[in-house]
Protein backbone atom coordinates (compact mmCIF):
# COMPACT_ATOMS: atom_id res chain seq x y z
CA UNK A 1 0.00 0.00 0.00
CA UNK A 2 1.24 3.68 -1.11
CA UNK A 3 2.11 5.78 2.09
CA UNK A 4 2.06 8.91 -0.07
CA UNK A 5 -0.94 9.40 -2.67
CA UNK A 6 -0.03 13.26 -3.03
CA UNK A 7 -1.12 12.67 -6.19
CA UNK A 8 -4.85 12.01 -5.82
CA UNK A 9 -5.36 15.54 -3.97
CA UNK A 10 -3.34 17.70 -5.54
CA UNK A 11 -4.01 16.66 -9.30
CA UNK A 12 -7.64 16.83 -8.50
CA UNK A 13 -7.47 19.93 -6.73
CA UNK A 14 -8.97 23.36 -8.78
CA UNK A 15 -5.18 24.91 -7.61
CA UNK A 16 -3.22 22.52 -9.70
CA UNK A 17 -5.37 23.50 -12.88
CA UNK A 18 -4.53 27.36 -11.64
CA UNK A 19 -1.03 26.69 -11.02
CA UNK A 20 -0.28 24.78 -14.95
CA UNK A 21 -3.07 26.73 -16.90
CA UNK A 22 -0.30 28.26 -19.04
CA UNK A 23 1.08 25.03 -20.42
CA UNK A 24 2.55 25.09 -23.92
CA UNK A 25 0.20 23.76 -26.12
CA UNK A 26 1.80 24.47 -29.18
CA UNK A 27 4.69 22.34 -27.75
CA UNK A 28 2.09 19.77 -27.08
CA UNK A 29 0.41 19.53 -30.50
CA UNK A 30 4.15 20.10 -32.36
CA UNK A 31 5.18 16.67 -30.29
CA UNK A 32 1.93 14.69 -30.86
CA UNK A 33 2.38 15.43 -33.96
CA UNK A 34 5.96 13.76 -33.97
CA UNK A 35 4.17 10.72 -32.31
CA UNK A 36 1.59 10.47 -35.55
CA UNK A 37 5.04 10.18 -37.53
CA UNK A 38 6.16 7.76 -35.75
CA UNK A 39 3.32 5.67 -34.81
CA UNK A 40 1.71 5.72 -38.71
CA UNK A 41 -1.39 4.60 -37.06
CA UNK A 42 -3.95 3.26 -38.74
CA UNK A 43 -7.52 4.89 -38.29
CA UNK A 44 -9.09 2.02 -36.45
CA UNK A 45 -5.99 2.09 -33.87
CA UNK A 46 -7.09 1.63 -30.44
CA UNK A 47 -5.13 4.49 -28.55
CA UNK A 48 -4.89 4.59 -24.57
CA UNK A 49 -3.79 8.68 -23.25
CA UNK A 50 -2.75 7.10 -19.46
CA UNK A 51 -3.03 9.77 -16.71
CA UNK A 52 -4.52 12.07 -19.32
CA UNK A 53 -5.35 14.58 -16.92
CA UNK A 54 -8.32 17.22 -18.37
CA UNK A 55 -7.50 15.30 -21.51
CA UNK A 56 -5.92 17.72 -24.04
CA UNK A 57 -3.33 15.22 -25.62
CA UNK A 58 -6.72 13.02 -26.37
CA UNK A 59 -8.97 15.73 -27.75
CA UNK A 60 -5.80 16.83 -30.07
CA UNK A 61 -5.31 13.40 -31.57
CA UNK A 62 -8.85 12.60 -31.71
CA UNK A 63 -9.16 16.03 -33.78
CA UNK A 64 -6.62 14.46 -36.49
CA UNK A 65 -9.26 11.20 -36.67
CA UNK A 66 -7.76 8.64 -34.43
CA UNK A 67 -9.65 6.59 -31.93
CA UNK A 68 -8.95 7.38 -28.38
CA UNK A 69 -9.45 6.25 -25.01
CA UNK A 70 -8.69 8.75 -22.06
CA UNK A 71 -8.00 7.45 -18.10
CA UNK A 72 -6.80 9.64 -15.18
CA UNK A 73 -7.19 9.07 -11.26
CA UNK A 74 -9.01 12.59 -10.84
CA UNK A 75 -12.71 12.85 -11.22
CA UNK A 76 -12.91 16.58 -11.73
CA UNK A 77 -10.16 16.01 -14.49
CA UNK A 78 -12.50 13.18 -16.43
CA UNK A 79 -15.63 14.98 -15.77
CA UNK A 80 -14.05 17.95 -17.68
CA UNK A 81 -12.88 15.98 -20.53
CA UNK A 82 -16.26 14.33 -21.00
CA UNK A 83 -17.55 17.35 -22.29
CA UNK A 84 -15.65 16.85 -25.55
CA UNK A 85 -16.54 12.86 -25.83
CA UNK A 86 -17.44 11.83 -29.01
CA UNK A 87 -17.97 8.22 -30.98
CA UNK A 88 -14.19 7.94 -31.31
CA UNK A 89 -13.02 9.94 -28.18
CA UNK A 90 -13.87 8.34 -24.39
CA UNK A 91 -12.78 9.33 -21.05
CA UNK A 92 -12.87 7.27 -17.51
CA UNK A 93 -12.13 7.29 -14.18
CA UNK A 94 -8.86 4.52 -13.89
CA UNK A 95 -6.14 3.62 -11.58
CA UNK A 96 -3.17 2.78 -13.35
CA UNK A 97 -2.24 0.08 -11.02
CA UNK A 98 -5.00 -1.79 -11.42
CA UNK A 99 -6.44 -1.13 -15.76
CA UNK A 100 -10.19 -2.62 -16.02
CA UNK A 101 -10.49 -1.82 -19.40
CA UNK A 102 -11.61 -3.41 -22.72
CA UNK A 103 -11.15 -3.37 -25.70
CA UNK A 104 -7.60 -4.07 -25.54
CA UNK A 105 -5.19 -1.48 -27.07
CA UNK A 106 -2.79 -0.74 -29.94
CA UNK A 107 -0.47 1.88 -28.68
CA UNK A 108 -0.13 3.49 -24.82
CA UNK A 109 0.85 6.66 -24.59
CA UNK A 110 2.14 8.39 -20.87
CA UNK A 111 3.03 11.72 -21.22
CA UNK A 112 4.42 14.79 -19.84
CA UNK A 113 6.01 12.83 -16.91
CA UNK A 114 3.13 11.26 -15.49
CA UNK A 115 4.96 8.28 -13.85
CA UNK A 116 6.88 7.77 -11.12
CA UNK A 117 4.85 9.22 -8.52
CA UNK A 118 4.80 6.34 -5.78
CA UNK A 119 6.59 5.42 -2.90
CA UNK A 120 8.29 2.07 -4.91
CA UNK A 121 9.77 0.54 -7.89
CA UNK A 122 7.42 -2.59 -6.78
CA UNK A 123 4.51 -0.22 -7.55
CA UNK A 124 6.03 1.26 -10.73
CA UNK A 125 5.86 -2.32 -12.15
CA UNK A 126 2.53 -2.64 -11.08
CA UNK A 127 1.56 -0.25 -13.24
CA UNK A 128 3.59 -1.82 -16.40
CA UNK A 129 2.23 -4.74 -15.50
CA UNK A 130 -1.46 -3.41 -15.90
CA UNK A 131 -0.45 -1.68 -19.03
CA UNK A 132 0.61 -5.01 -20.13
CA UNK A 133 -2.46 -7.03 -19.99
CA UNK A 134 -4.58 -4.12 -22.09
CA UNK A 135 -2.22 -3.76 -24.99
CA UNK A 136 -2.58 -6.27 -27.89
CA UNK A 137 0.22 -8.26 -28.89
CA UNK A 138 3.31 -6.53 -29.67
CA UNK A 139 1.48 -3.50 -28.51
CA UNK A 140 3.62 -0.38 -27.92
CA UNK A 141 4.04 1.62 -24.81
CA UNK A 142 5.85 5.43 -24.91
CA UNK A 143 6.42 7.02 -21.86
CA UNK A 144 7.72 10.95 -21.94
CA UNK A 145 9.58 11.14 -18.42
CA UNK A 146 12.06 13.69 -17.68
CA UNK A 147 15.97 13.32 -18.01
CA UNK A 148 16.69 13.77 -13.90
CA UNK A 149 20.52 14.98 -14.86
CA UNK A 150 18.82 17.51 -17.18
CA UNK A 151 16.60 18.41 -13.76
CA UNK A 152 19.95 18.64 -11.56
CA UNK A 153 21.43 21.29 -14.19
CA UNK A 154 18.34 24.11 -14.24
CA UNK A 155 16.43 23.24 -10.75
CA UNK A 156 15.56 26.34 -9.27
CA UNK A 157 16.03 25.82 -5.90
CA UNK A 158 13.04 28.52 -5.26
CA UNK A 159 10.82 30.42 -7.11
CA UNK A 160 7.56 32.56 -7.21
CA UNK A 161 4.43 32.05 -9.79
CA UNK A 162 1.73 34.37 -9.74
CA UNK A 163 -1.07 32.44 -11.76
CA UNK A 164 -5.06 34.14 -11.33
CA UNK A 165 -4.16 36.51 -8.40
CA UNK A 166 -2.62 34.00 -6.47
CA UNK A 167 0.90 34.23 -5.40
CA UNK A 168 2.65 30.46 -5.58
CA UNK A 169 5.77 29.90 -3.61
CA UNK A 170 7.21 26.76 -4.78
CA UNK A 171 10.34 25.13 -3.11
CA UNK A 172 12.18 22.28 -5.13
CA UNK A 173 14.85 19.62 -3.99
CA UNK A 174 16.33 16.21 -4.61
CA UNK A 175 16.03 14.09 -1.09
CA UNK A 176 15.97 10.03 -1.39
CA UNK A 177 15.94 9.82 -4.96
CA UNK A 178 12.96 11.65 -5.72
CA UNK A 179 12.33 15.14 -6.98
CA UNK A 180 9.85 16.69 -4.06
CA UNK A 181 8.32 20.04 -5.25
CA UNK A 182 6.65 22.02 -2.13
CA UNK A 183 3.77 24.10 -3.33
CA UNK A 184 2.79 26.79 -0.44
CA UNK A 185 -0.13 29.66 -1.03
CA UNK A 186 -2.60 31.50 0.49
CA UNK A 187 -6.24 32.08 -1.22
CA UNK A 188 -9.47 33.35 0.38
CA UNK A 189 -7.58 33.61 3.70
CA UNK A 190 -6.80 30.05 3.73
CA UNK A 191 -3.08 28.65 3.84
CA UNK A 192 -2.48 25.91 1.33
CA UNK A 193 0.40 22.99 1.14
CA UNK A 194 0.88 20.87 -1.48
CA UNK A 195 3.33 18.73 -2.51
CA UNK A 196 4.56 16.89 -5.88
CA UNK A 197 7.21 13.68 -5.36
CA UNK A 198 8.14 12.08 -8.30
CA UNK A 199 10.97 9.39 -8.53
CA UNK A 200 14.31 10.63 -10.10
CA UNK A 201 14.52 7.17 -12.49
CA UNK A 202 17.23 6.76 -14.88
CA UNK A 203 16.99 5.25 -18.08
CA UNK A 204 18.76 2.20 -16.22
CA UNK A 205 16.16 2.25 -14.35
CA UNK A 206 13.12 2.00 -16.73
CA UNK A 207 15.34 -0.83 -18.83
CA UNK A 208 15.02 -2.83 -15.82
CA UNK A 209 11.49 -2.50 -14.96
CA UNK A 210 10.13 -2.58 -18.59
CA UNK A 211 11.80 -5.86 -19.28
CA UNK A 212 10.67 -7.41 -16.19
CA UNK A 213 7.16 -6.82 -16.57
CA UNK A 214 6.69 -7.94 -20.74
CA UNK A 215 8.01 -5.25 -22.68
CA UNK A 216 11.18 -4.67 -25.05
CA UNK A 217 12.63 -1.19 -24.72
CA UNK A 218 13.29 -0.36 -28.55
CA UNK A 219 14.65 3.49 -28.96
CA UNK A 220 15.54 6.13 -26.88
CA UNK A 221 14.23 9.71 -27.79
CA UNK A 222 15.93 12.85 -25.77
CA UNK A 223 13.50 16.16 -26.85
CA UNK A 224 10.35 16.47 -28.26
CA UNK A 225 11.32 16.36 -31.70
CA UNK A 226 12.38 12.90 -31.22
CA UNK A 227 16.39 13.23 -31.22
CA UNK A 228 18.47 10.61 -30.22
CA UNK A 229 18.58 10.68 -26.37
CA UNK A 230 21.89 11.71 -24.76
CA UNK A 231 21.92 11.03 -20.59
CA UNK A 232 24.24 14.23 -20.30
CA UNK A 233 22.31 16.78 -22.70
CA UNK A 234 18.92 16.04 -23.23
CA UNK A 235 15.65 17.61 -21.56
CA UNK A 236 13.43 14.28 -21.53
CA UNK A 237 13.55 10.25 -21.82
CA UNK A 238 11.46 9.27 -24.06
CA UNK A 239 11.20 5.41 -24.53
CA UNK A 240 9.56 3.47 -26.91
CA UNK A 241 9.00 -0.35 -25.88
CA UNK A 242 6.83 -2.77 -27.91
CA UNK A 243 4.78 -5.42 -25.28
CA UNK A 244 5.77 -8.88 -24.90
CA UNK A 245 4.69 -12.10 -23.35
CA UNK A 246 5.39 -11.83 -19.75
Amino acid sequence: METNEWFKDWFDSKYYHILYQNRNDEEAANFLNKLVELFKPRQDCEIIDLACGKGRHSIYLNSLGYKLTGVDLAEHSILAAKKFENPRLHFEVQDLRDLQLSPKFDIALNLFTSFGYFDSMETNKMVLKSIHSILNENGSLLIDFLNINHVKKIMKPFEIKIESGIEFQISKKIEDNKIIKDIRFTDQGHDFHFQENVQALCLDDFKEMLEETGFKPLKYYGNYNLDEYNPEVSERLIILSARQDA
